[in-house]
């Protein structure tokens, strides 16, 4: 099994490259200043002690469907060995040279990617308009990406197809999904209303509950969405 101090080890020379890269947990990089939408690199643990996989997420705190400051979003990528190097997504412990080539791709596959990515607007619009994610985008995720970018005219059209099935006080069979539910009750007035403000009050209570006392929250800076920048 990866441990910890592997991990430790190996993300040392990107620490030391990149000062707006910090370790979180036992396993996530993550880009500051953190945002309404955190920019991260996974260093997974596989079913093979002798190896672990590398990937790059953005993840939106402030969805419904967001339960805890460690989730993972929906727009990620593998991040394979270099050309000329063996194991190709798999990063084997045995082989000596993943310590600098580590560097080379997450800097030229993640980082390259995500640093632009300062903003939750740029990040949404990154996502629903890159080719690799946009089968992995549901109508939930669409839904909230458009409240949070502004598009109430689009929020609507779409909330308009199930808003019928969501009555607060329902009492969900299997209570793990109690919370989802009790949130999509809540944008049913502030949405038809197109009431802007309420809405972006309940994206940024969700955000700071997923957030708020996790061991992100020295690293978040609340930032004002589109939707309340129009």
């Amino acid at each position: 099994m990866t441990t910890k101090q592997q991990i430790k080890d190996l993300v040392r020379p990107l620490l030391e490259r990149n000062s707006d890269l910090t370790i979180i947990g036992r396993d996530t990089l993550w880009l500051r200043p953190v945002g309404s939408v955190g920019r991260l690199v996974l260093i997974d643990r596989t079913s093979r002690a002798e190896c672990c996989r590398v990937s790059w997420y953005l993840s939106e705190f402030f969805m419904p469907s967001a339960y805890s400051w460690d989730r993972l979003g929906r727009c990620n990528d593998l991040i394979s060995r270099s050309a000329g190097f063996e194991g190709g997504q798999g990063w084997y412990w045995s082989d000596p040279t993943i310590y600098t080539d580590i560097v080379t791709r997450v800097e030229a596959d993640a980082l390259a990617t995500l640093r632009p990515l300062r903003t939750a607007r740029a990040c949404l619009e990154f996502a629903r308009t890159r080719r690799a994610t946009i089968g992995y985008l549901d109508a939930h995720w669409h839904l909230f990406a458009h409240i949070a970018l502004g598009e109430l005219d689009a929020a609507r059209a779409m909330w308009a197809k199930s808003r019928g099935f969501y009555r607060p006080g329902r009492i969900m069979d299997e209570p793990i999904h109690q919370l989802e539910y009790d949130r999509f009750c809540l944008i049913d007035v502030p949405l038809m209303a197109d009431d802007r403000a309420g809405l972006a009050v309940l994206l940024h209570r969700w955000e700071a509950e997923n957030i708020v006392g996790s061991p992100l929250e020295p690293h978040w800076v609340k930032e004002l969405l589109p939707l309340e920048e129009e």
